[in-house]
């Protein structure tokens, strides 16, 4: 492998010891990472034997892959025994909290790891049959517990989102409710944990949390994770929770001496999934810690590069755009109201097609957004079930490349026709089981192929659908697939006949197929050129105008993803805001060389600003 070697990368490849890297956006992490783990690779092999290895632990299951893909084609080799790549969850529970569960004397010998948030609130259920129907209620262990007001806190509060920090406090979604004593949401809380214990089910976090007691209570696992894995890299450690960050400080307080913490900061969009960014920063400057940066983007152009900063602080060291072909495209702005986003989308994919962009993106921060600029504001159903819907998601998935996403929601699918009747944890088992069924998951992705195009109107791909469903599963899914006899505002004769891109799926331009897609699904992506909606009023889902702004201390998460998305694209970076915003506001914030687009104009008259 030929890697361009940096005083920056130099610094990074020869350090030891515990190493904070803040990587900004392009700067070609993966592929350091990936050159770091060949050096270190006879590096351990030498200093520790053979029995002893690398971990390298992700986040996600499709960045781990692109490590592993990476080094294998950087490298001509596998990174195989004793070493591991693995996500940090599966980490945990491996290596720490399964194993050793037992040693905790909860009365649960080896629990199993919960797929679903649903899988935990059902657990805290009781199910029974009134007048021939079946009838859920909460758990007694849970349901004296109230509010300020007198409602039942599993009502407000779903026992899947009650979450425990590394100081064994209970939270919902790491914020305690005000109408309630925080004495009695603590009392929740250990009731909902109790309840997990006894049925064997549990949460990643829960998993985290006991491996961190297991580590604190009894140091020889520490000891022998640390003898097995003396090199411990922990790539987008950005997104690690309180719980996940002590774990690697009590490992290193019992003797781990390498430990490397990979990532960036303003790229964290997990805090609602327990992400803690602010400690990621803190050990940047911590003692003990070397902090080391990545400020060369090969990706983006520096005007783009210079957008997107504007949400770093006036402390932070500027990101310098390195080796990237500048074809003086100007970042442009456009101004939509409620009739031109579609115009829009045209003249920003005739700008791409102009100029020879092919990898193109819309994104949008949520589905209301995304409807509105995909002319798709009719959130319609015609059948009688979800299910035809989630196959038109999942189809979505597949089509822009989150295969990983499509399978998984298509083996649900198949296996809910197959089993209509069977126990939801009873499913979720067998769906546990066929997630390491090859043969299984290669019929899945044959049968991708094989599903009706979405040109066909609604009753065809409905027809061809149930055939594909009886082709490969020989599974009559007619039920599923059944029409509505009425919906308001349509006539169903006429509506059947329509095509289901109409409706579903829509893409975001007429010639070339722009996907129009979130920033969360974008998160890692380089592509040629990206233009992003905002949204016109500021709420929880929504980014604005106002939200683009320079932080004086750590941006918001609404700011991370501004910064996230403005971050994708090399070459062209497209905003779109609502035309309420003034042009003097807009200049003000962007500069003068910015490209105020109008719209509509004629298409050929504003193809070269």
């Amino acid at each position: 492998m030929t890697i361009d070697i940096t005083v920056e990368r130099k610094a990074y490849f020869d350090a030891r010891g515990k190493i904070i890297l803040s990587a900004c956006p392009g700067s070609g992490k993966t592929t350091c990472l990936v050159h770091k783990l060949s050096l270190l690779k006879k590096e351990c092999l030498d200093t520790y034997g053979k029995y002893s290895g690398i971990a390298c632990l992700s986040f996600t299951n499709n960045a781990k892959d692109e490590i592993l893909d990476k080094y294998r084609k950087s490298y001509s080799d596998q990174l195989e025994y004793p070493h591991l790549v693995s996500t940090l969850d599966s980490f945990v529970n491996t290596y720490i909290t399964l194993p050793f569960f037992y040693l905790l004397e909860t009365g649960c010998l080896r629990p199993k790891i919960a797929e679903s948030a649903e899988q935990i609130d059902s657990i805290c259920k009781v199910y029974y049959l009134k007048d021939g129907k079946q009838q859920e209620a909460f758990s007694p262990e849970i349901r004296g517990f109230i509010t300020t007001n007198g409602s039942q806190l599993a009502r407000s509060y779903a026992p899947s989102a009650v979450w425990i920090d590394a100081a064994g406090r209970y939270s919902f979604k790491g914020t305690v409710p005000k109408n309630v004593a925080d004495a009695d949401f603590q009392a929740y809380g250990a009731a909902i944990m109790k309840i997990k214990k006894k049925k064997g089910l549990i949460s990643n976090l829960d998993s985290a949390f006991f491996a961190l007691t297991l580590l604190r209570d009894i140091p020889r696992i520490g000891h022998l994770l640390i003898q097995r894995f003396p090199y411990m890299l922990i790539d987008e450690a950005q997104d690690n929770s309180d719980i996940q960050h002590e774990i690697f400080n009590v490992l290193v307080s019992l003797g781990l001496s390498n430990i490397e913490m990979i990532g960036d900061p303003y790229q964290s969009l997990y805090e609602w999934r327990s992400a803690k960014p602010a400690l990621f920063t803190a050990k940047y400057t911590a003692a003990g810690w070397n902090g080391l940066p990545l400020n060369e983007n090969r990706r983006s152009v520096q005007r783009i590069i210079d957008c997107f900063s504007i949400m770093r602080t006036a402390k932070d060291p500027k990101i310098n755009s390195l080796g990237v072909e500048d074809r003086k495209l100007p970042i442009i702005v456009y101004k939509y109201n409620d009739t031109n986003p579609k115009d829009i989308l045209e003249h920003f994919e005739q700008k791409c097609i102009d100029h020879g962009l092919l990898n193109c993106h819309v994104v949008v921060r949520g589905n209301t957004l995304k409807d509105k600029v995909t002319g798709n504001t009719t959130d319609i159903n015609p059948w009688k079930t979800f299910i035809p819907v989630l196959i038109l998601k999942a189809i979505f998935h597949f089509q822009s490349g989150l295969v990983r996403n499509a399978i998984n929601e298509i083996r649900a699918i198949v296996t809910i026709l197959e089993h209509p009747k069977l126990p939801y944890n009873d499913r979720q088992e067998l769906l546990n089981e066929r997630k390491t069924d090859s043969n299984f998951n290669s019929l899945l992705l044959i049968f991708f192929h094989q599903l009706p195009a979405t040109s066909n109107s609604l009753q065809d791909w409905t027809t061809l659908c149930l055939k594909a469903f009886t082709d490969k599963f020989g599974v009559d899914a007619s039920e599923a697939f059944t029409f509505k006899q009425r919906m308001d505002g349509f006539t169903m004769k006429d509506l059947k006949k329509e095509p289901v891109d109409n409706y579903f799926n829509k893409p975001a331009s007429k010639k070339t197929n722009i996907p129009i897609t979130t920033v969360h699904q974008v998160k890692g992506s380089t592509m040629d050129a990206m233009l992003c909606f905002f949204d016109r009023v500021s709420g929880k889902e929504s980014i604005t105008f106002k939200d683009f702004n320079q932080t004086t201390t750590f941006p918001s998460e609404k700011q991370r993803i501004i910064y996230v998305a403005c971050s994708r694209p090399q070459h062209l970076l497209a905003m779109a805001f609502p035309d309420s915003i003034s042009d003097d506001e807009l200049i003000q914030k962007f500069g003068a060389d910015v490209l105020i687009q109008s719209i509509p104009v004629p298409i050929i008259s504003a193809l070269n600003p």
